[in-house]
């Protein structure tokens, strides 16, 4: 086993903080993945499939990519966990596109660090309320 030069451990003693980004984007893409798998062609208003049976289930990349006006390949960029700029209103459309519950959508935006732009104005997430002080007697 090497020892790491002191000029590596200075450069890169960041790496666990560069993981657990790369570690989101894959959640990420396991999380968009596991819904476009979930969706079918009827469920997402294309026309159905044709008798010829399908490699996986659910609708293709192509379909979903169309769905929400991005590019086949960045769609599969972001599927596959790459490092790309993803826009809140491209997220939105991807969210509108794949079907999902307001708490899956929640869920997307978290992952993707964004702030969604259908959510109301005022709304924080993860803030706690500051108790309120009780005068004492």
């Amino acid at each position: 086993m090497e020892v790491p030069t002191l000029y590596q451990y200075v450069c890169f003693q960041d790496e666990p903080e560069m993981s657990l980004l790369a570690e989101q984007r894959r959640q990420l893409g396991a999380f968009i993945r596991t819904h476009r798998a979930q969706l079918t062609a009827p469920d997402a208003g294309l026309p159905p499939y044709p008798v010829a049976r399908r490699r996986t289930p659910g609708l293709r990349r192509e379909e979903v990519a169309q769905l929400c006006g991005v590019s086949t390949t960045w769609y599969t960029w972001m599927e596959q966990g790459r490092d790309i700029s993803i826009s809140p209103s491209a997220l939105a459309r991807l969210a509108d596109a794949l079907r999902l519950s307001g708490a899956e959508r929640t869920y997307l935006f978290e992952l993707a660090r964004k702030r969604d732009p259908a959510a109301p104005a005022g709304e924080t997430r993860g803030a706690e309320p500051v108790p309120s002080r009780r005068s004492r007697r």
